[in-house]
């Protein structure tokens, strides 16, 4: 499991001895389905069945989206009595910061297996081909003693991903299957197939409601900014009026705005600056930037109605967001 762009797939593919098949080659989701594989282990005693899941973060499904079909799929195992042995979970090395969808996923990721599952899990951090030894060693040792310091506490263990099947293999041997009677439901197969509690109530579920709703208190804050920035802009618009652009930036969090007495006023929204002359208009490329902001806000929002399974709700974001989709193809013709 992991994030889209992590190397799941490719993990799957150097295990089994196949080329990358299956494997996206940039940031772009390639697994929509969960798909098991299996294969004849090392020692020929055995076998052994992978799992390979759709990535959080996909470019094509929400968070809701993917999380339902790992869920489905849990859950759908779990009803035949069929128990994991371990659950490898993927960070790319390459990744200089730990925040924003990726503290997001972690966060789904720990509730969904449960505290009682972490001595099951084993941390694989990928993509060391493009970093120096020097900076992933850094970044390796500040996620063990930061980032995954709770789970390493209680169990999980951490491994490189070097891309060859020498090194999958490495990765696999390394858990310690636990004998069939003794393996443990994930916390979300608990939930849902014993207690019988719908997935937005699981901990899981609520962990993507909970990102939601702090995504939508940083809106108001963002709103306050921007109204009292709106008062230092003066005369018309003649492209895209600061107050459209207001209304598009509040749809979006970790934003600030920031101003002076020049002729130019930006505003940072995410990780684009959003710039406009001394008369409030807009270039095309700020426009677009705020655009794709709103798409991923938009997104994400339907991804919780879903999930709570407010009908009317998901009909209005699904209204607004076909809306700024055809914006965005216009903008780009």
């Amino acid at each position: 499991m992991g994030p889209t762009g992590t190397g799941k797939s490719t993990f799957i593919d150097r295990a089994v001895g196949r080329p990358d098949i299956n494997a996206g080659h940039d940031l772009t989701s390639c697994t929509k389905e969960v798909r098991a594989v299996r294969y004849p282990h090392t020692n020929g005693s055995r076998n052994i069945v992978l799992v390979d899941t759709p990535g959080f973060d996909d470019t094509f499904m929400t968070d809701v989206q993917v999380l339902q079909r790992i869920a489905d799929w849990l859950n759908s195992t779990y009803k035949k009595n069929v128990k994991l042995s371990g659950i490898l979970y993927l960070h790319r090395i390459s990744d200089n910061r730990v925040g924003g969808t990726p503290l997001r996923n972690y966060r789904m990721f720990n509730e969904l297996c449960g505290k009682d599952n972490f001595k099951n899990v084993i941390l694989v951090t990928s993509m060391w081909d493009v970093v120096t030894e020097e900076v992933g060693s850094a970044r390796e040792q500040e996620l063990r003693v930061d980032f995954w310091k709770a789970m390493i506490a209680l169990g999980s263990t951490t491994h490189r991903f070097e891309g060859t099947t020498e090194s999958a293999w490495k990765i696999i041997n390394s858990l310690s299957v636990p004998p069939l009677a003794s393996r443990r439901p994930l916390q979300i197969q608990w939930e849902m197939v014993d207690k019988h509690i719908p997935l937005h109530r699981t901990a899981a579920g609520r962990t993507v409601l909970e990102s939601l709703s702090d995504l939508m208190s940083s809106f108001k804050g963002i709103f306050r900014r921007l109204s009292k920035g709106r008062k230092k802009l003066s005369g018309p618009t003649s492209q895209l009026s600061s107050s459209s652009l207001r209304r598009s930036s509040s749809l979006r969090s970790n934003s600030t705005f920031s101003s002076s007495d020049s002729t130019a006023v930006g505003w940072s929204v995410g990780a684009g600056i959003v710039s406009t002359n001394n008369s409030g208009a807009c270039s095309v490329e700020g426009y677009q930037n705020v655009l794709g902001q709103v798409i991923s806000t938009l997104r994400a929002s339907l991804g919780a109605a879903e999930l709570v399974r407010v009908h009317y709700l998901k009909n209005a974001i699904t209204s607004s967001l076909s809306l700024a989709l055809f914006i965005e193809v216009k903008l780009h013709e």
